[in-house]
């Protein structure tokens, strides 16, 4: 058998449609908001790519480059071109004492679904790098340990989910059983700081915080191909100078992967999180969501996906002398895809997708349908 090379280059395009660019509610004014007639828009999408991988001995690198460019055909001040890598070291001191040392870089647009610049660029860009270690000890143990950092940047200001870095480390015990299910708790603690705010001000948002999340979670190999999953989190922010914005609770989840036959399966899952939403009026936001995937893969070289995410997400807490928001949204998420390889190197998808909210205050609800077609070349 031939070796396979270690350097992957890649080429696709993407053609896509999307109904409600802005997610804007039925009855806005798109003319006075965005400057045109509709709130359509059609997007094509050119990516090019590099890969490369090697072992060598008990160690292996791994390094893709991409380079993706977003062009609007209505809104053409929306288009960019974003350069995106992941690189990893898969090392190992000894067989029993591995471990990764990772890097990423993303560039993404901000959604619409929560950012109303409907006349600007606001492009965000994340960055995090990772070491951890996992070493194991006699019998079914592993110790764990870790550190990491993130950034995140946006083109446009923006209040709640600002720039920010973020660093971390993390330790923790694995029970491993034979069958691979595990049985796994981590500590964690964390400093944050907020890039573009100073101290005081009158909106009573910090510019640091504090975070230990202790984790605790079960993965349990049923047998068959089916895997399931539960966690629960229990997370406790506190700030340095606006104590009021301090939150804490619990993050919790399970989820399903079950093989129904060789060519079929389903993925069923829940959770429930709180994350950081820094407003006038609000400090965090709950959200608990529902989902389901089928897959079919209905030939070798085809397969067919369904999709549908349930959520509802409220926006909790507010800084001392400010009135709650009482804001709660219900969105709803549909896709059905198709893919198909019809040759080893080239790779064809298409999809729709519906995507809706609803919301207990103006001017928040939508409804946006998508639908798109991907040609991918691999060599």
């Amino acid at each position: 058998m031939a070796q396979e090379s270690p350097l992957t280059l890649s080429a696709g395009y993407t053609v896509q449609t999307d109904s409600n660019l802005f997610r804007l509610p039925s009855n806005a004014n798109v003319q006075a908001l965005t400057g045109q007639g509709s709130k359509a828009e059609n997007i094509g999408v050119t990516t090019l790519g590099i890969g490369f991988n090697t072992q060598q001995s008990l160690q292996k690198f791994e390094f893709d480059l991409s380079l993706v460019d977003y062009r609007y055909q209505n809104f053409n001040y929306l288009s960019f071109t974003a350069s995106n890598y992941s690189a990893a070291w898969r090392w190992a001191l000894t067989p029993r004492w591995t471990g990764n040392f990772t890097s990423d870089r993303k560039e993404t647009l901000n959604s619409f679904s929560d950012y109303q610049g409907y006349t600007q660029r606001n492009l965000r860009v994340d960055t995090t790098t990772r070491l951890d270690t996992l070493y194991e000890l006699d019998g079914p143990w592993r110790a764990l340990a870790g550190a990491s950092t993130t950034r995140q940047s946006n083109q446009q200001a923006l209040t709640a989910g600002g720039d920010y870095a973020y660093t971390s480390a993390d330790g923790g015990l694995r029970y491993a059983f034979a069958s691979g299910s595990s049985i796994t708790y981590q500590a964690r603690i964390g400093n944050g700081n907020y890039l573009n705010r100073t101290i005081p001000n009158t909106g009573q948002f910090d510019d640091s915080f504090k975070q230990i999340d202790n984790d605790l979670r079960l993965r349990w190999v049923i047998g068959g191909g089916s895997v399931a999953e539960i966690y629960g989190t229990h997370i406790n922010r506190t700030h340095p100078n606006y104590s009021q914005r301090d939150y804490n609770g619990f993050n919790t989840g399970a989820n399903l992967n079950w093989a129904l036959s060789g060519k079929s399966s389903v993925f069923i899952g829940f959770s429930h999180t709180l994350d950081a939403y820094a407003t006038a009026n609000t400090n965090y936001s709950q959200t608990d969501k529902f989902s389901i995937g089928p897959l079919w893969q209905f030939s070798p070289k085809a397969s067919v996906r369904l999709r549908h995410d349930w959520a509802q997400r409220s926006y909790l807490g507010a800084p001392s002398g400010a009135t709650s928001s009482d804001r709660s949204d219900i969105t709803r998420d549909t896709s059905l895809s198709i893919d198909w390889a019809p040759h080893q190197k080239i790779a064809l998808s298409a999809g729709l997708q519906s995507a809706t909210r609803g919301s207990n205050q103006a001017g928040l609800d939508y409804e946006s349908t998508v639908l798109f077609l991907t040609a991918q070349l691999n060599y």
